[in-house]
C-alpha cells in the first residue's frame, strides 16, 4: 500500500534531501541558451530528458521541427492527470554589461541563482520534474490514482500564441489533464491573467531632402515619423474605460504605444516610413474588436487631417483574457498549502502579462497560471530565483498535484 502524505511541514523537510540536486539541474539549464528566436530549445528538452531518465522518470521529446522539440515527463498512468507546464525558450540578455552576474552561466550568491530564464521559466520545471521524483520515491502515488506531467514547452516568449508548443500538445492529445500549473515564479496564486491585442502601425509619407525648397515650402514631402508620434501620443492618452474585474485588483486595461519603433533612411531626408508597435492589456470584459476600432478611428482621423500620410494596421497577436473562479477546488488547494509551507497567506489574483494559461483554461483544464518558486526580473537584467525556495515549491506542488487527483477520484 502508499504510503500516505505528510503534514506539509514534513513534505518540505523530505523536499530538502533533493534541494542540491534541483539547484545544479537548475544551473545547467540556464547554462544551455535558448533565446526564442536564435537557440534551439531542443537542447534544453534534451537535457530535461537526461535528468528525468537519471531519476527513472518516463521521458519523451515531441514536436512538429527537430530543432524545437517539446518534452513530457510523466509518472503514474490512466485517468485523472495533473500537470506542471513551463516554457524553456528565454527572451534575450540585452546588455551583459548590465548584468552583475553573467546571464549564461547560472551564478549563485548569497542564496540566489542568477541567469536568463531562472525564474521565467526554468526553475519551476526543475522543481516539477523533481516533485515527480519525491512522489515516486517515497510511495506517495498511489499506482491507480492517475497521472502527472512534466510538459516543458517551446516558443512561448514569441507572443504566447506559438502553435508548436502548448497549442501542438494540446490539439495532439497529449494534455489530457484535469488541472494543471504553469510554473511561473510567483508569491501569488494565480488565477488567470489580462489579455492582449498587439498591433502594428506601418506609417508611410514622402520623403524629400530635408534642405530642400520645396520642403522648406510645404509643396512636398510628408513626415511619416511626425504623423505616426501623433497617433501614438493619442493613445497614450485614450481611455479604454474597462470595468475593474475582482480578479485583478489595481489593474486596468492598457495601451502602452511604440514599444518598438523604427523609420526614416537618413539624417538629410524627410522620413517616408515609420513601424510602431502598440500593447494593449485587456481585462476579462473588454472587447479587442471594439478597441482595435477605437484605435482605427484614431488612425484614420490622423490621416485625413495630414494628406498623404497612410497607415497600415497589422494585428501581430491576439491573446483572450482568462480566469478560473477564485473558489476553484485547484485555488483552494493552493491556498492550504502555501498557507502551511510559508506560513503566510497568499492573495488569489489574476496577472498583468499574458501568457499560454488561457490556451489550458480555454481547453477546460482549470489552471493557475503562475505559481512556482520565489524569483524575479524576467525580461530584465539580474534575473533571479532564490534557492530557498525550491524545496517548498515542491512540497506545495506535490501537495496540491496529490491532493486534486484524490479529490477527481471521491
Amino acid at each position: 500500500m502508499p504510503s500516505p502524505l505528510p503534514p506539509p511541514d514534513e513534505l518540505v523537510l523530505v523536499a530538502r534531501e533533493y534541494e542540491s540536486d534541483v539547484r545544479s539541474f537548475l544551473q545547467d539549464l540556464v547554462r544551455i541558451p535558448s533565446v526564442n528566436g536564435v537557440n534551439s530549445e531542443t537542447t534544453v528538452a534534451r537535457r530535461i530528458m537526461q535528468e528525468a531518465e537519471k531519476l527513472k522518470l518516463g521521458a519523451r521529446l515531441i514536436g512538429e521541427q527537430e530543432a524545437r522539440l517539446n518534452v513530457l515527463v510523466e509518472l503514474g498512468a490512466g485517468e485523472p492527470g495533473f500537470g506542471f507546464v513551463g516554457h524553456m525558450d528565454t527572451v534575450a540578455a540585452g546588455q551583459e554589461e548590465l548584468w552583475d552576474h553573467p546571464p549564461f552561466e547560472g551564478e549563485v550568491s548569497d542564496g540566489v541563482l542568477y541567469g536568463r530564464g531562472a525564474a521565467d521559466n526554468k526553475a519551476g520545471i526543475a522543481c516539477a520534474v523533481y516533485t515527480l521524483a519525491l512522489l515516486r520515491d517515497h510511495d506517495w502515488l498511489q499506482p491507480d490514482l492517475g497521472r502527472l506531467l512534466v510538459a516543458g514547452v517551446v516558443d512561448e516568449e514569441s507572443g504566447a500564441n506559438s502553435p508548436l508548443g502548448v497549442r501542438f500538445l494540446l490539439d495532439q492529445g497529449y494534455l489530457g489533464l484535469d488541472a494543471a500549473i504553469y510554473t511561473y515564479t510567483s508569491d501569488v496564486i494565480c488565477i488567470g491573467h489580462r489579455g492582449l491585442l498587439r498591433l502594428e502601425l506601418q506609417a508611410s509619407g514622402k520623403s524629400i531632402h530635408s534642405g530642400s525648397m520645396e520642403w522648406d515650402r510645404g509643396e512636398f514631402g510628408v513626415n511619416a515619423v511626425t504623423g505616426l508620434a501623433s497617433i501614438l501620443v493619442k493613445l497614450e492618452a485614450l481611455d479604454l474605460g474597462a470595468t475593474p474585474h475582482t480578479a485583478f485588483p489595481g489593474l486596468s486595461g492598457k495601451i502602452t504605444p511604440g514599444t518598438l519603433i523604427s523609420g526614416g533612411d537618413w539624417e538629410g531626408m524627410v522620413p517616408g516610413w515609420a513601424n510602431a508597435v502598440v500593447d494593449i492589456r485587456l481585462l476579462p470584459n473588454q472587447s479587442p474588436d471594439q478597441v482595435r476600432k477605437v484605435i482605427e478611428s484614431i488612425v484614420e482621423e490622423e490621416m485625413d487631417s495630414r494628406p498623404g500620410f497612410q497607415v497600415e494596421i497589422q494585428e501581430k497577436a491576439r491573446l483572450p483574457a482568462a480566469v478560473i473562479p477564485e473558489d476553484h477546488k485547484l485555488v483552494n488547494l493552493a491556498k492550504s498549502y502555501t498557507r502551511e509551507v510559508t506560513g503566510e497567506t497568499w492573495q488569489a489574483v489574476g496577472a498583468g502579462p499574458a501568457n499560454e494559461g488561457y490556451m489550458l483554461i480555454e481547453a477546460g483544464i482549470p489552471t493557475l497560471p503562475g505559481f512556482g518558486p520565489t524569483g524575479g526580473n524576467a525580461h530584465t537584467e539580474n534575473e533571479w530565483v532564490e534557492i530557498a525556495s525550491l524545496a517548498p515549491t515542491m512540497a506545495m506542488f506535490a501537495g496540491i498535484a496529490h491532493d486534486y487527483l484524490i479529490s477527481m477520484k471521491e
